[in-house]
């Protein structure tokens, strides 16, 4: 999966379009499908871990920024054509302590379009070269 930048107007504009779709209510799905292996759903076992629910997350996501960016990738699963992955990161005091949270996002298309949160959870970067870059932090 190759990962590249959007324009500063093109995250603004799917900014908008996330913060639109949640405001609206019933229009946004966590993606609760179990990860195929042994691979653990990270979002479902932090949401188990800590009692957030989709409100606690959406008011999250409500906030992100433009300086939030990290990158965008296409979905290589073939179910899927053209649609992409929105990667976030933010700070947020979460229950008892700051997390750095990593949050993929992305917008799909059935009779209406649905914000899709694939993922939300903290960061858990296994070294320095993989955490998340912000090329539009301040």
């Amino acid at each position: 999966m190759a990962n590249y930048q959007k324009s500063k107007e093109e995250v603004r504009h799917f900014l908008d379009n996330v913060n639109a779709l949640i405001l609206k209510g019933n229009r946004t799905q966590i993606n609760c499908r179990p990860w195929k292996g042994n691979r653990v759903n990270k979002t479902l076992t932090y949401m188990a871990e800590t009692g957030i629910n989709q409100q606690d997350i959406e008011k999250v996501i409500l906030e992100l920024q433009v300086t939030n960016y990290s990158y965008t990738a296409d979905d290589v699963n073939i179910h899927f054509p053209d649609e992409q992955f929105w990667i976030f990161g933010i700070t947020r005091n979460m229950i008892d302590k700051d997390e750095n949270l990593y949050i993929k996002l992305k917008i799909r298309q059935f009779e209406d379009e649905i914000l899709l949160i694939m993922s939300f959870h903290p960061e858990m970067p296994k070294d320095t070269e993989q955490r998340l870059i912000f090329p539009y932090k301040e």
